[in-house]
Parts: structure tokens; sequence; C-alpha cells
């Protein structure tokens, strides 16, 4: 049997000139997440990461209390080019940009939803395109006997959940809405089958002088 952590990267820079690096926040999440992974698993055998700044920013905070892993890039775990893609769909259709929470949900919706079915000229890169990329990765990667984490971010995340539950569109972008800023999930390689054991993994993060870091953007 092999097993699998997925790690959705730690807080990035929301709203700032360049989102992908991490805030100080971002940085503390993965070295708590570094901390309790070291302290409760028996480590790991690959690392597997995407090579965004801010995959490689978790990974550095990690590794301070995971060691001896081989560590392997591969930009196939790369998130979506989500704001690239909100950009063309409200210049497509003449919608402004959300600033309210429930409005930017709503939003986030949309623009998936019409990824999905393929009705944003300018997109970057097909869904369909997207999930291929992702899950050969996993797919690639994965391996009986060996414990493997994967560092990427909440769109791989769920692609890969969607897949071993069966989830359309509408379940994968609520995974993405509610998937913690590093926060794991585990699944068991049972023969080519992967199985959930866990998703959205805080343990470290839920403790009372914790809670403040429990953060989705």
């Amino acid at each position: 049997m092999g097993e699998l952590y997925f790690i959705r990267h730690g807080q990035a820079s929301y709203g700032a000139a360049n989102y992908d690096k991490l805030s100080a926040l971002g940085h503390q999440q993965s070295l708590w997440l570094g901390q309790h992974l070291a302290a409760n698993t028996d480590g790991f055998d690959q690392i597997i990461h995407g090579n965004l700044r801010r995959h490689r920013e978790t990974l550095v905070g990690l590794e301070k209390n995971l060691t001896g892993a081989d560590t392997v890039e591969d930009a196939r775990l790369n998130e979506m080019s989500y704001f690239v893609m909100e950009r063309a769909y409200l210049a497509q259709n003449g919608e402004d940009i959300a600033t309210t929470p429930p409005e930017m949900e709503a939003q986030f919706k949309r623009v998936m939803t019409a990824w999905q079915q393929d009705r944003i000229d300018d997109a970057p890169e097909g869904f369909n395109d997207f999930k291929t990329r992702v899950l050969a990765a996993v797919d690639e990667h994965i391996t009986l006997g060996k414990r493997t984490l994967i560092v990427s971010s909440g769109g791989p995340s769920a692609v890969l959940l969607s897949r071993v539950l069966g989830l359309d569109i509408n379940g994968l972008t609520e995974i993405v809405l509610r998937t913690y800023n590093a926060s794991y999930s585990r699944y068991l390689l049972r023969g080519d089958k992967l199985v959930l054991s866990q998703f959205n993994g805080i343990g470290h993060l839920e403790s009372r002088e914790r809670q403040f870091a429990q953060t989705l953007l």
C-alpha cells in the first residue's frame, strides 16, 4: 500500500502586486505544518512540488522539520491561471470585479463553470487540459510501498479529490473554496486506486492560540 499527502501551499499574498509569494503568516503556517507532519508521520520517501514561488516557499518551511526525502519539481502541479481567466471572463461578459465575500464566491463559481464549459475565449488553458496534466503528474509520482508528499495548490487538490469521489464541476468548485492554506489531504493507494483517508487536515492550526491562522485566502 502507498500513501499520499497532498498539501495546499501556505497563505499567499492576496491583494498584493505579486500574489505568488507567501505572506508572513503563510511562512508560519508552513513551519507549523512541517512540525506537525514530522511528529505525526514516519516521514516521506519523496516530496513533489509545483514550480510556483509559493510552492517552493512552502517547501522551505516544511523541510526545516522534514528531512531525508527525495525532492522533485513538476510544473504540471501548478495552479490554474485563475486571475487571468477572471479578467477575460469579466471583459467578455461586462461584469465588474466582485468586492464582498459573498459576491466574490458567486463570481468565482461563475468563472469556474464558464471555464469548464469552454466559454472563456481567452483562457490560457482549457479546463480539461488542466485536469489532465494534474492527474498525470499525480499518477506518475505515487508509488506502491512509498509515502509521497505533494506541495501544490487548491485547484490541483480539488481536481484529485473530485476524481476520487466522482464529483462534478460544482463539487470541485466547492472544494477549492473550502480548502485551507497549508492543509493536507491524505490518500491511501490500494492497488491502482487512491482512497481518501482525510480531507483538509489542519491539526497544526486547531489549538486555541493558532486558530487565527486558519485561512482560506
